[in-house]
């Protein structure tokens, strides 16, 4: 099991003339840390048109000063909204990220389920699927071909040497977001790393898991790609008083899923219903549901928090048996948002400390004894 932190950049209101900023220069600040912590990576999301849930819409960016900060984290973007960019874009810009960071990116693609961030780029959702799978089979070719010729559906490029090239070989590891089964299926197929969240708690992971890893076996071999992994997104808050994460943990997870039905409301604000493709139509059901929420019976923040299965919220106890239930599906890393919308910056970072004193260390020594003769590191 290897540990990351996760970004949005989560600005709760009222803001201040200087709530984006505090808010980026305080990460800038907690990943450094989390290197010394023991930490093996950080990802950073990209979302547009999100008040206080996302103001990162420039992941890229922000990478570029980590990688500056920072001597051996991953540095992950999950994901690339493959729709609304251009491959050569991409290529030449994780390239560049690549070379900054001495060969640490990861990239991840996805095609997003919210039509209210595609609209203003000129994407519709019936193009979405068709644009992410030539995305994800044109940018290694970008990467490994000394020049590029490509006719396809949605990207026309004439011969062309492009440049900068990635120092990783033969490129940087590839990752999908796999929200439905077909992602899944796709993901695993294309020999590609899947990031799965863990809202929807340990059955859908398990069914998602399920579809991405059986196809995953059963692909066609390339020894030349690196290894896929799969990896769990979720909301972290540790702390080693019970009563303390009762209140204030109860309070992070309440403030999550209250922005979870905020985004719902938001994100098919400007899309004709009747128009929605069928790839979509699960999440539109999903969406108009969780906007219409709360509803009689739904567990309450508490319970959410009390079940310790859809967030890594709870005493360093707590967060290790939400983690081995996931390691047990065959998750291999875990993504942790620490910086959850109203979490100060000490409590990030106390999150972080318990991490690298008790969880990451038990991790660790679970992995020594199941293979004698290796060390921790």
């Amino acid at each position: 099991m290897r540990f990351s932190l996760f970004y949005q950049i989560q600005v709760p209101k009222p803001w201040t003339p200087s709530s984006e900023s505090q808010r980026i220069h305080e990460a800038l600040e907690q990943i450094p840390y989390a290197e010394e912590q023991g930490f093996s990576g950080v990802w950073f999301s990209e979302h547009h048109f999100r008040p206080v849930w996302s103001h990162n819409s420039a992941p890229d960016l922000t990478l570029a000063a980590v990688s500056q900060r920072t001597s051996r984290l991953r540095l992950g973007i999950g994901v690339v909204l493959a729709p609304i960019h251009h491959p050569l874009h991409i290529a030449v810009r994780m390239a560049t990220l690549d070379i900054l960071s001495h060969g640490r990116v990861d990239v991840g693609l996805g095609r997003t389920g919210y039509p209210y961030q595609l609209i203003p780029y000129g994407t519709d959702l019936h193009d979405t699927r068709g644009m992410w799978q030539e995305f994800a089979e044109l940018l290694p070719r970008i990467w490994t071909h000394e020049e590029i010729t490509h006719k396809g559906t949605y990207y026309q490029i004439p011969r062309r040497e492009v440049l900068p090239k990635p120092v990783q070989r033969p490129h940087p590891p590839l990752w999908s977001a796999c929200g439905s089964d077909e992602t899944a299926r796709l993901t695993g197929n294309m020999g590609m790393g899947g990031l799965f969240g863990s809202e929807g708690g340990p059955k859908r992971v398990r069914e998602l898991m399920g579809l991405y890893r059986a196809s995953l076996s059963a692909a066609p071999s390339n020894g030349t790609r690196p290894a896929p992994r799969a990896a769990l997104m979720t909301a972290a808050y540790c702390h080693e008083n019970p009563k303390v994460v009762a209140e204030r943990g109860t309070e992070l997870v309440g403030w999550y899923i209250e922005q979870q039905r905020e985004r719902a409301r938001l994100v098919w604000r400007d899309y004709d219903p009747t128009n929605i493709p069928a790839d979509y139509q699960g999440y539109y059901a999903r969406d108009q549901r969780l906007a219409a929420g709360p509803h009689l019976g739904e567990p309450t923040a508490a319970e959410v928090r009390e079940e310790g299965a859809k967030f890594c919220v709870g005493t360093p106890t707590d967060c290790i048996r939400f983690l081995e239930l996931y390691e047990a599906m065959g998750i291999e890393e875990a993504i942790l948002l620490c910086a959850v919308g109203p979490a100060h910056h000490h409590e990030v970072l106390h999150t972080i400390r318990l991490f690298g004193e008790q969880v990451i260390p038990y991790f660790q020594a679970k992995e020594s004894r199941a293979v004698p003769g290796r060390a921790s590191v």
